[in-house]
C-alpha cells in the first residue's frame, strides 16, 4: 500500500460505535484495490471501548487507517466544523468516500469499481450505489433503499428531493475538488445538523452522478440512541429542526438552481412547508392553496384524517398527544 499513491480518502465518524465499527473497519480494510487508499476515521470522544477497536487496527493496518481521537466532542461544534477542520484538511485523496462507524460496506470490490468508473468518466462528479437498510429495532425487514432497476445517471428530479430518495451517504465517492466546494446553501444545511443533502444538491450542478445498482453497503437504522435515524419520528423538536432544515436549505439554494427546475425546487420548498404544517398542528392550512394541491395527492386515510383534524379540534388535540407533538 505505501507504493501506491493516495487516490481515495475514506472518511469516517464514530462516536459510541463498539457494536459495530468493527464491521465498518473490515470493510476498509478488505478493500482490494490497485490503487492506494486511506481511512481518516474520527473517534468523538467516545464513552466506550469504540476508540480501543481503533487502534487494534490502526496497529494492523498502520498504511490504510489514519485515526483522530478526540479528547472534546467535536460533532458538538457542528457537523461542518468536523469536515471543515479535519476531514477536508487532512485527506490525501483525489476522492473521497463516505461511511459511518456503525454502517458498513458489503462489497470488497466497492472501491475499486467507483474509482473506475470515475476516471474513466470525468465529466461525473459522483458514483453512487444501492444500499440495504437494516432496522436494528426489527421493526421492518431488511430492504434495499433503493428498489431494484439498472446502472443509470441521477437525474436533477431524484436529486432536488435529497439522497434519501437517490442514495444513501454510505454509497457515497466523490470529486474532493467539488464536494469540498462551500456555497452558502451548505452552511444553511450545517446549521440545522446535516450536510449530506448539500452535497447531493452541489454534485448534482457541478456533474453528473452515476448510480451503480448493486447492494454494497449497509445503513443500520436506529443503531443507538444518538444515531440520526434513532427516534426521528417520535420527537417532535428533532424531527420539526430536520424539516425547517431541508427548507432553509433550498430556498438558500433557489436562486443557484438551473432556471428550468426553479419551479420543481418551489415546488419541493411548498412540500417541506407542507409537512411542517402537519407536526406543528397546522392541518386546515394544508386545506388551502397552494397546498391544497399536495394534499389532493396524500391517501384517502391522510385527507380523513385531515379533515377530522381540522374541524374537530378535540381529535386534533388527542392525535398530536399520542405522536408525541408539542403544542
Amino acid at each position: 500500500m505505501e507504493n501506491r499513491s493516495c487516490l481515495v480518502s475514506v472518511l469516517c465518524t464514530a462516536y459510541n460505535h463498539e457494536e459495530y465499527i468493527r464491521s465498518a473497519l473490515e470493510g476498509f480494510v478488505n478493500q482490494k484495490t490497485d490503487f492506494g487508499y486511506e481511512v481518516l476515521i474520527n473517534d468523538d470522544a467516545s464513552g466506550d471501548k469504540t476508540a480501543e477497536i481503533i487502534r487494534e487496527y490502526e496497529e494492523k493496518y498502520p498504511d490504510i487507517i489514519r485515526p483522530f481521537y478526540q479528547q472534546e466532542n467535536q460533532f458538538s461544534k457542528g457537523i461542518g466544523y468536523l469536515y471543515e477542520n479535519l476531514f477536508f484538511p487532512q485527506a490525501r485523496g483525489k476522492y473521497l468516500a463516505f461511511c459511518e462507524g456503525d454502517d458498513y460496506w458489503t462489497d470488497d470490490t466497492k472501491l475499486q469499481q467507483q474509482a473506475d468508473f470515475m476516471e474513466a468518466h470525468p465529466d461525473y462528479s459522483a458514483c453512487v450505489h444501492n444500499t440495504l437498510l437494516h432496522y436494528c429495532d426489527g421493526s421492518l425487514p431488511d430492504q434495499p433503499l433503493i428498489p431494484p432497476a439498472q446502472d443509470r445517471d441521477l437525474g436533477f428530479e431524484q436529486l432536488i428531493h435529497g439522497p434519501v430518495a437517490s442514495y444513501h451517504t454510505s454509497s457515497l465517492f466523490a470529486r474532493k475538488d467539488i464536494i469540498t466546494q462551500r456555497p452558502d446553501y451548505y452552511y444553511v444545511a450545517t446549521s440545522y445538523g446535516f450536510a449530506d443533502y448539500a452535497w447531493c444538491l452541489l454534485l448534482g450542478m457541478e456533474g453528473k452522478i452515476h448510480f451503480i445498482d448493486k447492494l454494497m453497503s449497509v445503513y443500520r437504522i436506529c443503531s443507538n440512541p444518538a444515531s440520526w435515524s434513532s427516534g426521528v419520528g417520535g420527537q417532535y423538536g428533532k424531527l420539526r429542526k430536520f424539516i425547517l432544515g431541508k427548507r432553509e436549505l433550498l430556498k438558500a439554494f433557489l436562486p443557484q438552481a438551473p432556471e428550468e427546475y426553479k419551479a420543481l425546487t418551489e415546488q419541493v420548498i411548498r412540500e417541506r412547508e407542507f409537512e411542517l404544517m402537519y407536526i406543528e398542528g397546522r392541518d386546515r392550512e394544508q386545506r388551502r392553496e397552494p397546498y391544497r394541491s399536495i394534499l389532493r395527492r396524500q391517501s384517502f386515510s391522510y385527507r380523513l384524517k385531515n379533515f377530522a383534524k381540522s374541524y374537530i379540534p378535540g381529535l386534533q388535540r388527542l392525535y398530536r398527544k399520542s405522536r408525541g407533538y408539542q403544542d
